[in-house]
């Protein structure tokens, strides 16, 4: 063992060995708390097995056979059994304080320790036969749900919810338990509404109790499968009602933030703050560093998102999405970058049902972020024209931006403030802002970021966009919108979902247009 790994060892042991001193010598005419007992006497053990000190884990592994004779009734708590039991953790402490220098000595004291609780309290043989993994998955599954049934329909108290949370946590230690999605969705999402229960901040409401009965089905059904060869279904009534206990529970949390106005925390001097004359690093870079973790992030949900096929698991994916995005545009818009933050939130609804034009928007705008070398102007470039094919995607656009094919793409002259930016194209959607808007919302993006280095700003050079197209020339009108929504309509009857409110908006905006020419 190295240094620090002893030293961490001693450290964590000596609270386990202090624990159970406590706990035996305030047991004299009954036996200590069995709960505390053995979870003390496990975490003793896993800690020497982890730290290779073998003396320590055969004790504590001799101590617990012993608390689970006394606590199923084989070994009665008499003076001789509390004897022993006080012996072996005082031992415990002397070799602890001789791991540093683990001799002969203390190997010698660990085996008779572990010999006479050998004697009181014996390894019994398995007689059971080993059981394949997909049995005792099956197994553990069923004791799970039995007992999150039986909290849903009686939750006492918290010990008992503590029991039954210990059975579902235990599934975790499977390892084949990442390869059945549905189980260990479940699994995280029984253990999320149970710790606010177990930390006393919320009781058992009828929404957690339902996300327990449907969970509880989800197993049963999950582990007849693994039982029987094959695999949970990602697909199943169960399965759809927990789906829809799960968001109805998501659904009725509060999510609250500590926000106070900023008022509160300056003084009243206006003096008083003052701006760093050479600050360590620009506000451009300031924003990069914030959002390049986040959109690595988001780029992992993104992957995971398409490549789920449950459920539960696309249910779950779809919040975390929805947060990254709302995450990643309060960022851009508390650092003033409102072309990223535009995108975003454009894209929000889309991510929460895994749309694929928004996984591919938002794949895009992360893989931009992430990006080390590209300089503010050009972000905002990009970011520009990224928002304008989000919205000529067909999920995304709406009539009023429907384009006719025919329309002219003028030019628009970059602004002076940003002299580096490439001039970006007006698209047939409309959408793009020209001449002084375009010099606004720079201003205020990521070109504004390294624009406020500067101690003046250029002189905005006066431009002529001599290509104004009217724009009623950008509008779907008579016959074109009569096509538009037919081509609509036949895209509405390949489809297996129903179709959503923005598309059947879109074809009533057309049906008008064609009926106004």
């Amino acid at each position: 063992m190295t240094g620090g790994l002893i030293d961490f060892f001693i450290l964590e042991a000596t609270e386990y060995v202090d624990e159970l001193d406590t706990l035996v010598s305030r047991a004299s005419a009954r036996p200590p708390d069995p709960v505390a007992f053995g979870r003390t006497l496990r975490a003793l053990r896993g800690s020497a097995t982890m730290s290779k000190v073998p003396g320590i884990a055969d004790v504590a592994q001799g101590l617990e056979r012993l608390a689970r004779r006394v606590r199923d009734g084989d070994l009665p708590w008499d003076a001789e059994i509390r004897g022993i039991a006080v012996a072996a953790v005082d031992d415990v402490k002397i070799l602890l304080r001789a791991v540093r220098t683990w001799g002969p000595a203390e190997d010698t004291r660990a085996s008779e320790r572990v010999a006479e609780l050998e004697r009181v309290a014996p390894e019994r043989p398995s007689a059971a036969p080993v059981r394949t993994a997909a049995e005792y998955l099956a197994t553990a599954a069923a004791q799970a749900a039995a007992g999150l049934l039986e909290y849903a329909e009686n939750p006492v108290g918290l010990v008992h919810l503590a029991q039954v949370m210990d059975k579902v946590r235990s599934l975790r230690g499977v390892a084949a338990l990442n390869d059945l999605p549905p189980l260990a969705e479940v699994v995280d999402a029984v253990d999320a509404a149970a710790k606010p229960i177990e930390l006393g901040h919320e009781s058992a409401t009828a929404e957690r109790r339902r996300l327990f009965r449907t969970a509880a089905r989800v197993l049963l059904e999950g582990g007849d499968a693994v039982r029987n060869g094959g695999a949970p279904p990602t697909d199943s009534v169960a399965l759809r009602e927990f789906s829809h206990a799960s968001s109805t529970l998501n659904a009725s949390a509060v999510h609250e933030e500590d926000v106070v106005p900023i008022a509160t925390l300056l003084s009243s001097d206006p003096d008083s703050i003052q701006a760093a004359a050479h600050p360590p690093t620009t506000a451009a870079e300031r924003f990069r560093l914030e959002v390049v973790s986040q959109a690595e992030h988001l780029r992992r949900l993104v992957h995971d998102g398409r490549a789920s096929t449950d459920t539960a698991t696309r249910d779950r994916l779809g919040r975390d999405l929805r947060d990254a995005v709302r995450s990643i545009a309060r960022a851009a818009q508390s650092f003033g970058a409102g072309d990223v933050a535009k995108v975003f939130l454009a894209t929000e609804s889309g991510a929460a049902t895994l749309d694929s034009a928004a996984l591919d928007t938002l794949e895009r705008g992360a893989e931009l972020l992430s990006r080390a070398d590209a300089a503010p102007e050009t972000l905002a470039t990009e970011f520009a024209e990224l928002s304008v094919a989000h919205s000529r995607s067909p999920r995304a656009a709406t009539p009023a931006r429907a384009a006719t094919p025919s329309a002219p793409t003028p030019e628009v002259t970059p602004s002076a403030a940003a002299p580096s930016a490439p001039a970006p194209k007006v698209t047939p959607s409309g959408t793009a802002p020209s001449g002084a808007a375009l010099r606004d919302l720079l201003s205020v993006g990521l070109t504004g970021l390294s624009a406020i280095e500067r101690e003046r700003f250029a002189e905005p050079t006066v431009s002529e966009d001599d290509d104004v197209v009217p724009i009623d020339e950008l509008l779907f009108r008579g016959k074109d919108a009569l096509a538009r929504a037919i081509a609509i309509g036949d895209e509405l009857r390949q489809r297996d979902a129903a179709p959503d409110q923005a598309t059947l908006a879109e074809l009533y905006d057309l049906l008008q247009l064609a009926a106004a020419e």
